[in-house]
């Protein structure tokens, strides 16, 4: 028994003895090569320039960074069929063949981040890399993301695309990604979010968008995303976003929309009002306008701080500014929501302008009932001498009659004074002045009052001696 047990020990010794010399033996110069806890070959900061041959086919592990490595030929690793994670990053790698890691099927974690130029992958690269659940491809100068790139990854959960020069996300990139929880695109160039970005990342967790240009998302970009729990898209050039686009996160805890020039007017309100319900975190919103409320929070507004419409100008989107026109020309197009009722046009308007707030077009007097704007300097800087000067708005005196103008609107002719015995009475005044006949009596009280009525359809004339036969009449008024 104790033989038996003795050439056992021996046995197993050697077994072990020959798999270690397996894995040393043929290790690479300036690698070090070893099997626990898993079979590694690891070759970092070394100086190499390409991948380094002779490496051990049992290694399930390979570390290649810091080195100097500008390509990887096809098949690089095809010999290495256990090799689950492989390292690339920090290279000066340039471009990857279409077929570099083919046949590696169990290959779960790949590393080519920091490689500044590579600036483009090639639809097929990673293509069969069906247990693939992690993959670094930030900080490698990538512009744009080629179609079909990611298709068959089924089993990626990480996805590592921060800190690239992207421009765009096409539709249905990562439309076969329905098991990534976390999606990085922080620090790139994208300008929007178009409809079909995200489509079937039904289980996405995270979604980092901040430090790009997005200026636009559209409203069902998001429509997929039911389990993300948060949401970066602070230091955009975002002004507004659509609260239809984040009505399918039903699980977002954390909400990061601060550092965008935010316009807080009545296009904010769907928006506002989604943050009011919103019960997770969530940052600041500054607004930067309209200029009264500039540095606020839009959480913090009220419905009624929300009214007008704040215009951008058609100069860039970062030179906003208020909408706003004289009375007479009408206020200029504006999005429905600065329209809804009478109340919103009006809030509109510039301050001081003739429409009140209950109508953008209340208060303005029709052109032939208007009385006369403010009197204008006269060409010699004097004011001239107006029809309504006198105290009772007849025209002046018989020693200023040569000369006076006889043109201009036309002042509106009130109603009959409440001390009137009959409103015939009140009537009787233009014709007993064109008659000539009348008593004295003109300096009572009721005379004074109804002078002005009456005077005004002798004010065309001119005449001072028509209004002081007039003066007579109206005694009996």
């Amino acid at each position: 028994m104790k033989r038996a047990s003795a050439r056992g020990s021996r046995l197993l010794a050697w077994v072990l003895w020959l798999q270690a010399w397996r894995v040393a033996a043929p290790c690479p110069g300036a690698c070090v090569c070893y099997n626990e806890p898993k079979v590694t070959t690891s070759c970092p900061q070394q100086g190499l320039l390409a991948v380094p041959p002779g490496i051990p086919a049992a290694s399930q592990r390979i570390f290649l960074h810091g080195n100097r490595i500008a390509q990887v030929p096809a098949a690089g690793f095809s010999a290495c069929r256990n090799l689950t994670i492989l390292w690339l990053h920090s290279n000066a790698l340039a471009r990857l063949d279409a077929a570099a890691f083919a046949g590696l099927a169990l290959l779960e974690q790949l590393d080519l981040s920091d490689n500044a130029q590579l600036r483009a992958v090639d639809p097929a690269t990673f293509q069969g890399l069906s247990r693939l659940h992690t993959l670094h491809l930030d900080r490698c100068g990538l512009q744009e993301l080629a179609p079909g790139l990611f298709r068959g990854l089924a089993a990626l959960q990480y996805l590592y695309l921060q800190d690239n020069g992207l421009q765009a996300l096409p539709d249905d990139t990562f439309r076969d990604l329905g098991n990534l929880t976390h999606l990085f695109l922080h620090g790139n160039r994208i300008p929007s979010v178009p409809e079909r970005a995200f489509r079937g990342l039904h289980s996405l967790d995270r979604l980092l968008l901040h430090q790009n240009r997005v200026a636009r998302v559209h409203p069902h970009a998001f429509r997929d995303l039911g389990r993300l729990m948060t949401l970066y898209l602070f230091a955009n050039n975002l002004s507004a976003l659509p609260a239809e686009a984040l009505a399918p996160l039903r699980a977002l805890q954390y909400l990061r929309l601060n550092d965008n020039p935010w316009v807080c007017d009545c296009r904010a309100r769907p928006l506002w009002a989604w943050l009011r319900q919103f019960r997770g975190s969530s940052s600041e919103l500054p607004c930067s306008l309209p200029a009264r409320l500039a540095g606020r929070d839009l959480k913090r507004l009220t419905a009624s701080d929300l009214e007008g419409c704040v215009a951008t100008a058609a100069a860039g989107p970062h030179r906003p500014m208020r909408t706003g026109a004289p009375a007479d020309e009408g206020p200029p197009a504006l999005p429905k929501c600065c329209q809804p009722d009478g109340a919103a046009k009006a809030s509109v308007l510039e301050a001081g302008s003739p429409a009140s707030a209950g109508n953008a077009l209340k208060g303005r007097a029709p052109p032939g009932d208007s009385p006369p704007p403010p009197h204008p300097p006269a060409a010699n800087g004097s004011r001239p001498r107006q029809i309504n000067d006198s105290p009772f708005g007849t025209a002046p005196s018989s020693a200023e009659s040569p000369g006076l103008p006889t043109a201009g609107p036309r002042p509106r002719r009130p109603g009959c004074s409440r001390k009137n015995r009959t409103r015939s009475q009140c009537r009787l005044g233009p014709q007993a002045g064109a008659g000539g006949g009348g008593g004295g009596g003109g300096g009572d009280a009721e005379g004074a009052g109804t002078a002005p009525a009456l005077a005004c359809g002798l004010a065309p004339l001119g005449l001072g001696l028509a209004a002081l036969v007039l003066w007579t009449v109206l005694g009996a008024c």
